[in-house]
């Protein structure tokens, strides 16, 4: 038996660069990075509600969410051309550092303000966790194959839909909520040692240039835009001095960043990708995913507290399924792609069955219970899981093996755009629904009164609506625009999106 063991991890199957062993010690690393990432994502959403409950501002609910998304945006390009350049090893001691960073200041944090900016720190950090790793696997499992390894990292999305919502609102509950920003440290001291251990030591350093005023310009444009959403109809008017200025000084900021990047010698994003049709396009809709995903992880334990009048343990419980049922489908569509090498189909139905479950949260209210909740986001689950990866495959296959780093890079750019926004604009249409009675009601308690709880789920639902409705957009991209690219065997066939050759300026991507 340990015979056959041996020779099966020291088999160096046909494809690929590395063996069996090697690729599974590989994954281990990536696995435990990524676990790191999803439990935070489930156990500060479960719960946020009660820490706003204990420091004040339910007006600045999504910016907890808000500051770490844009944190996170505005890292990930940049993570993933200092990737390609000094090698992802080094890179993910400084993301997991800083991650771990903030993690340890917002436990200690002493209010509103202060937990957000340590959210931006913590974002600092997570804008590497997930490039990082999905371009580690798209460099060691070709993309035929990579669905059936899509199970490894199921698994560990799985333990943190279970483990998450439910630790988090056990914590929330009996301890407190500072501690499901400490349990990230022990779990960060795992993913540190794990990746000492498994990932390359050292990687070829190449000639580069570092583009940081396009860098600086993408996250100034970035921030005005959000503080001009956030502010618009709340704190100030639409056509205050404050939103006008955010908005106009988003849209300079973002014109200079498109005129920087036209000069440069490297780009902060590989925009010479976007010539492929198909990966154009499976970037919007990764974008849109992202926006109708992290919206609804973000107001659905607001909800279940808030309206449906439970604890924090309990919304944990409803969350649950939303992780699982995504986990799972996505799964399944994984070996299902391996088998039959297909996975248009799934970007097509994925849309309509998480439209379906956008509608039915936003058909919820005060006597909604938990069981009914909790089908609801099976429902979405299950929709959102059957194209998560889909998209992230169809580029990563679409694109030479030497721009496979860019290219991944760009995916979780505008995944981390896409969410940062979708969280944002959620909020905004929230607080555009509250009356004022309910606005005036800082302190959040899962024992609001019952006009209060009817005026909460009124707001949250155009806020669902609105997820619905990106994810029409999302079938009517896919549907248009994303052909089918034959899955790659190994890493030296030609894919079709060969053609995309990078702009001038791009000189790193194609390394």
């Amino acid at each position: 038996m340990r015979r056959r063991l041996r020779a099966w991890l020291a088999r160096k199957p046909s494809g690929y660069r590395f063996t069996v062993g090697r690729i599974l010690a590989i994954y281990s690393g990536v696995m435990v990075t990524l676990l790191l990432a999803a439990l935070d994502q489930t156990i500060v959403a479960t719960a946020l509600p009660r820490i706003v409950g204990d420091l004040g501002g339910l007006s600045s609910y999504s910016w907890v969410f808000t500051a770490y998304m844009l944190a996170t945006t505005v890292t990930v390009p940049l993570y993933g051309k200092l990737g390609d350049v000094y090698g992802r090893r080094p890179l993910f001691f400084v993301a997991i550092g800083l991650f771990l960073l903030g993690s340890a200041l917002c436990g200690a944090a002493w209010g509103m303000p202060e937990l957000i900016v340590f959210r931006a720190i913590q974002g600092f950090g997570a804008g590497g966790l997930f490039p990082l790793s999905l371009a580690v696997v798209g460099s060691i499992v070709p993309p035929r194959d990579r669905g059936r390894y899509q199970g490894l990292i199921g698994g560990v999305f799985a333990a943190a839909s279970i483990a998450g919502p439910a630790v988090g609102g056990f914590l929330v509950d009996n301890a407190s909520w500072r501690w499901v920003f400490y349990v990230n440290l022990p779990v960060g001291g795992l993913a540190l040692l794990v990746i000492y251990l498994t990932m390359p030591k050292r990687a070829p350093r190449r000639e580069h240039s570092i583009d940081s005023a396009g860098a600086a310009a993408l996250a100034a444009g970035t921030t005005g835009l959000l503080l001009g959403l956030v502010w618009g109809g709340r704190q100030y008017a639409w056509s205050s001095g404050h939103v006008v200025g955010a908005l106009a000084a988003a849209a300079f900021a973002l014109a200079l960043f498109a005129w920087l990047e036209r000069r440069v010698r490297e780009t902060i994003l590989p925009f010479g990708l976007l010539r492929n049709r198909t990966v154009w396009a499976s970037i919007v809709c990764v974008a849109l995913v992202g926006m109708a995903m992290f919206g609804t992880i973000a107001f659905v334990p607001l909800f279940v507290q808030g309206v449906i009048g439970t604890s924090a343990t309990s919304s944990g419980v409803v969350l649950t399924p939303f992780m699982l049922g995504a986990v799972t489908t996505s799964f399944v569509s994984g070996q299902l792609v391996s088998r039959i090498g297909r996975y248009r189909p799934n970007t097509i139905v994925g849309p309509i069955v998480l439209g379906i479950g956008m509608l039915l949260l936003a058909r919820m209210g005060p006597s909604t219970t938990n069981g009914v909740a909790a089908r609801n986001m099976v429902v979405a689950g299950i929709g959102l899981g059957a194209m998560m990866q889909m998209f992230v495959l169809s580029v990563q296959n679409s694109v030479p093996v030497r721009q496979m780093g860019s290219a991944t890079a760009l995916t979780q750019f505008a995944r981390s755009i896409g969410a940062t926004l979708g969280v944002t604009l959620m909020g905004v249409i929230v607080n555009q629904g509250l009356p004022r009675a309910a606005r005036g009601h800082e302190q959040l308690s899962h024992r609001l009164p019952l006009r209060l709880r009817v005026a909460l789920a009124n707001a949250l639902h155009p806020a669902f609506l609105a997820s619905a409705v990106v994810c029409g957009v999302v079938l009517v991209v896919s549907i248009l625009w994303i052909r089918e690219v034959p899955l790659r065997r190994g890493f030296e066939d030609v894919a079709v999106g060969d053609e995309a050759s990078p702009q001038p300026g791009t000189r790193a991507a194609a390394r």
